[in-house]
């Protein structure tokens, strides 16, 4: 009789907890939901919680560098630093220009890596070429004849992998640019 009786109190509870209908729901689609949510990858959680450590101490290095070089550069809202050194003249860079820079480029840590006086004046059609997204969106800031202190940060330059010269990955660039030319 014990075993009647338990065997008809677990069927009960399999039925009645199995298949009860929430106003959510079904079990079912609870345990679904619950499934997808309890298997995001905990890797996927440590990359989100290391990217967002990596941005903020990005972050500082760039207020460091600015403090120190004395650079007065406003922050955008992507995090790209730009300070207006010289106006120019005519309208601003829009995107299809092709304009001709003039450019130091450095690394956070002081050290110069490129030079137009180097390599030769940058000229490059803006947001149709291969150039760092950071320097279309600081060139459409400015006019023919303008200067500007630039500071990109790496997600905005070449972001993980680099250059593959001498600019390694995760790393932020400081530039000095002069627009020479917009045609």
């Amino acid at each position: 009789m014990k075993k009647i009786g338990l065997v008809g109190l677990l069927l009960c509870a399999c039925f009645f907890g199995c298949n009860h209908e929430t106003s959510e729901g079904t079990n079912a689609s609870q345990y679904e939901e619950f499934e997808k949510k309890s298997h995001q990858s905990s890797d996927e959680q440590a990359a989100i919680d290391w990217n967002s450590v990596n941005a903020s101490r990005e972050d500082e290095d760039i207020d460091f560098f600015t403090q120190r070089y004395g650079w007065k550069t406003e922050r955008r809202g992507n995090g790209l630093r730009m300070e207006v050194l010289k106006e120019g003249s005519g309208e601003l860079i829009k995107s299809e220009d092709l304009v001709t820079l003039e450019y130091v480029t450095c690394l956070l840590t002081g050290d110069t890596v490129y030079t137009s006086k180097e390599l030769g004046p940058k000229s490059f059609k803006v947001d149709k070429s291969n150039e760092i997204t950071g320097l279309h969106e600081a060139v459409k800031s400015l006019r023919k004849g303008g200067k500007a202190h630039v500071v990109i940060p790496s997600f905005l330059a070449y972001g993980v992998a680099g250059d593959g010269q001498r600019i390694r990955g995760k790393v932020s660039l400081a530039m000095t640019i002069e627009v020479t030319d917009v045609e």
